[in-house]
């Protein structure tokens, strides 16, 4: 399909601290410190791809890391995990084909450390073509409405009636300011 992957929001706050602990923290003595480059909130192939925060100011997995990483100690309240996700039993990596109209399985493993209660918000969005270069303005394409036909940690997903290419979002909030974040691209036949 050809479609990028954007690794999910628990993967990304993992890169983090694994690349913290095999290039810096072995290497203190000759340190003198590190940073991460705050890229802002903007949609960049897709809105979630770079940020580290929501739009709406919420925090991501990544602040928990930078958090324990500077402080040695992990926040008070935790962002949630997202563990799994699938459509039609699918992964983003398997090339993920709909027949228009039809209803399908999606699958989420969402886990709180804290055990807040997760309010679960999914979005349709056909895949962005308004692609820029170097941090170039990109519009956000606009939601498809209608298409999730069940609501929570499982649902049910009714696929777009047009054929083309989109993708299924799905935003992970425990009610304090944290979101756990994936989408899968699809193509629809």
């Amino acid at each position: 399909m050809g479609a990028p992957i954007e690794n999910n929001s628990t993967v990304k706050a993992n890169y983090y601290l694994d690349r913290y602990k095999a290039a810096i923290e072995p290497y203190k003595n000759q340190c003198v410190g590190s940073y991460v480059f705050l890229w802002g909130q903007k949609q960049e192939r897709t809105p979630t791809w770079y940020g580290v925060f929501m739009e709406n100011g919420n925090e991501t997995e990544s602040v928990d890391v930078m958090h324990f990483i500077w402080k040695h100690e992990w926040p008070n309240n935790r962002t949630p995990k997202l563990l799994d996700f699938k459509l039609d039993d699918k992964t983003a990596y398997d090339n993920v084909r709909l027949k228009a109209e039809n209803t399908y399985d999606v699958m989420l493993q969402v886990e709180d450390p804290d055990g807040d209660q997760i309010e679960y918000i999914w979005d349709v969005k056909p895949e962005s073509t308004d692609l820029g270069d170097g941090g170039d303005f990109e519009s956000t394409p606009e939601s498809i409405e209608g298409l999730i036909l069940e609501d929570g940690e499982g649902i049910k997903f009714k696929a777009p009636n047009d054929p083309g290419a989109f993708r299924l979002f799905i935003y992970a909030n425990d009610g304090n300011g944290h979101t756990a974040h994936a989408n899968i691209p699809f193509y629809v036949n």
